[in-house]
């Protein structure tokens, strides 16, 4: 059995805290009638963060990557399409629930709901139909493409990547039309996330070797991140690409280089704290439900200042949502829902000899 990836509980919570704050800030802006400079600030701050979600695909695949890099264990699909796709499927009712008990909607607006959520994949769960993509092609991977240099198929899943994503920002044209008309469509293919997946499969396969270079690792790490995120902001004020979102060639590198600084830093580490373990447990209910806990929050909220009334949203986006998953736990259905609700695992401090080891 595999020893749990200490490193990617960090990460797992950075980016799932990361999700909350984008979209806390998101409403904020909704709620507030907000100066430039202000709105300035808050979108710095979401560019900064943009590297959240396909954090999420870098995490999946290093841990598949680590236990299955050369054999599929039974029921690898069955457990997946359960635990994936099911709450793909039922979380977008809990959504129309809250629309239906709250804002009275029709039926005409429940059946447009549903076909945005679960046809178009118009909600933030989109995510989850690009994971099982992933499951399926590391499958492939492992039978047919595992013998082929890494060097070989990290150049051809980065260019891939990178012309999915130019064509993306500057010729979406060449989409066939209904990808045109639903953009929820071009942010599904997993061409667009390839690279992430390539780098995390490798990085899954040789994570003892990957740990052990952190001495250079780490400072390599922090310069690139430090001129990928400047690269973003460029991107963003020159106008080259504004949109604010996770699908970007920009976003790629940022990620990227991003993971690999938080992987070495947090390899330092020898014991994950209790918060970050709490965190990294919940973080895909908390990814699911957050916008639904947002949106019975605004309902009760008193009025208060912008800052107060973003950091109150971000509280109730994580603690709200783990309520949520904890009371839809009890339900037997529950884990088809929001996911099975592992008890993290113990730490343990390493040893010196694992110490010297990674050092």
């Amino acid at each position: 059995m595999k020893k749990p990836i200490n490193e990617i509980y960090w990460i797992r919570a950075i980016a799932c805290l990361s999700v909350v704050a984008i979209h806390s800030f998101t409403r904020t802006k909704g709620k507030f009638d907000l100066p430039d400079t202000t709105i300035d600030f808050i979108v710095n701050l979401q560019l900064m963060m943009m590297f959240a979600t396909p954090m999420f695909v870098l995490i999946f695949e290093v841990i598949v990557g680590n236990a299955y890099h050369n054999r599929i264990p039974k029921g690898f699909f069955k457990k997946r399409l359960l635990y994936l796709f099911l709450p793909f499927v039922f979380v977008p009712f809990l959504y129309v629930l809250f629309n239906v008990i709250y804002n009275d909607f029709a039926m005409s607006n429940v059946l447009r709901a549903l076909q945005r959520d679960l046809i178009f994949a118009g909600w933030h769960g989109y995510f989850i139909l690009i994971i099982l993509q992933f499951v399926v092609i590391h499958a492939l991977f492992v039978k047919y493409l595992r013998k082929i240099p890494m060097w070989i198929m990290l150049i051809v899943s980065f260019a891939l990547n990178v012309t999915y994503l130019y064509m993306t920002e500057f010729h979406r044209d060449m989409f066939p039309m209904i990808m045109q008309e639903n953009y929820s469509y071009i942010r599904l293919v997993f061409v667009g996330w390839i690279f992430y997946f390539t780098v995390a499969y490798y990085v899954g396969k040789n994570l003892d070797k990957v740990r052990a270079s952190r001495k250079w690792g780490l400072p390599l790490a922090f310069v690139a991140t430090g001129i990928s995120l400047y690269y973003v902001y460029d991107m963003h004020y020159s106008g080259t690409i504004t949109t604010l979102g996770s699908v970007r060639l920009d976003i790629m590198f940022y990620t990227v280089t991003l993971f690999f600084f938080l992987f070495f830093l947090f390899s330092y580490v020898s014991k994950v704290p209790k918060v970050v373990m709490f965190i990294s447990k919940y973080a895909f209910s908390i990814y699911l439900l957050h916008l639904l806990s947002f949106n019975i929050a605004m309902k009760y909220l008193p009025k208060m200042n912008i800052i107060l009334y973003s950091f109150t949203l971000f509280l109730i986006g994580i603690f709200g949502s783990v309520l949520m998953a904890r009371l839809i736990s009890l339900f037997p259905f529950g884990k088809f829902i929001i996911g099975p609700l592992k008890d993290a695992v113990k730490q343990k401090r390493v040893t010196k000899e694992q110490e010297r080891v990674a050092a």
